[in-house]
């Protein structure tokens, strides 16, 4: 942030959010409407793998007067898992990761077009249709499949399609084989970027390997971490409070807001970030 601009109440930042260009419920200007009308005042677009939302969503934050980083949310792959890597405060334009994000976007479709056979096969017909009207021009996640499966009565609500047809082992599963965690964070740092650990108490993983996890992400080069998250409680805060100390990390914070009827994630509702940890935005220049 630039030295002449007055510290920014955490409050009134968010810097990770969804919208219709991936996996949210909202188009990028509403999902800015939404963020100015709950009073941020700095906010970033992450959408997963894709930068198709961020044009909409910065013009909308001009007219709106708070500011939006370019931002994305990455998959990527490590030893034990998959993890989230947020890039904060990067250049859309950049060709390495433009490059890195169409080779996302092609696992995505390959993922989408085995998740429709499998829920096909399973007795859901029509259901690949179904998930690609939701999406529009983009590429249906799992969450597209989600809606599709509620939205035909199969399920009642969006965890029951998770737990029941899109988890692993479950019948429309279907493998994917993201850039690994190296990659992701070069991308985004050749993009100028911030590379951030997204909500590391999310991941099913044992404090062991989340903490390997995280080791993994520092040697590949990354820097922060999301400290303060939608729908975390107390404990979760100081949870990641802590792996940020053992890491050295600075702290970010988001709600990862996808949709207005998931009351229990609202964009800027978020606890402070605890004092002795250095925010990320404080790095970064080049705001909005």
């Amino acid at each position: 942030m630039a030295t002449s601009d007055p510290p920014m109440p955490t409050s009134a930042i968010d810097l990770h959010m969804h919208s219709t260009a991936s996996d949210g419920r909202l188009a990028p200007a509403a999902v800015v409407e939404r963020a100015a009308a709950r009073g941020v005042e700095l906010m970033a677009l992450t959408d997963h793998d894709t930068l198709e939302g961020i044009a909409e969503a910065q013009a909308a934050a001009r007219r709106q007067c708070i500011r939006c980083l370019a931002g994305i949310e990455l998959s990527a792959r490590w030893a034990r898992g998959v993890v989230h890597i947020v890039g904060l405060d990067i250049d859309p334009s950049h060709p390495a990761l433009a490059a890195g994000v169409a080779a996302q976007q092609a696992e995505r479709r390959r993922r989408a077009a085995r998740i429709g056979e499998r829920l096909e096969r399973a007795g859901m017909d029509g259901i690949a249709a179904r998930a690609t009207e939701l999406v529009g021009e983009g590429v249906p996640g799992r969450a597209h499949f989600a809606r599709a499966l509620v939205a035909d009565g199969v399920v009642r609500d969006m965890q029951s399609a998770f737990d029941r047809y899109l988890q692993r082992g479950r019948p429309g599963y279907a493998a994917v084989q993201w850039a690994a965690i190296e990659q992701v964070v070069d991308w985004i740092h050749a993009a100028g970027g911030v590379a951030v650990f997204a909500h590391p108490l999310r991941y099913r993983l044992s404090r062991g390997a989340l903490r390997a996890a995280i080791q993994a992400f520092v040697a590949a080069g990354g820097t922060a971490i999301e400290v303060s998250n939608g729908g975390g409680g107390r404990d979760d805060l100081i949870a990641a409070a802590a792996l940020a100390r053992r890491f050295g990390l600075n702290a970010s914070m988001g709600s990862d807001f996808h949709d207005p009827d998931f009351r229990w994630i609202e964009i800027g509702r978020l606890a402070p970030i605890p004092g002795d940890l250095t925010p990320v935005w404080t790095s970064m220049e080049a705001m909005v």
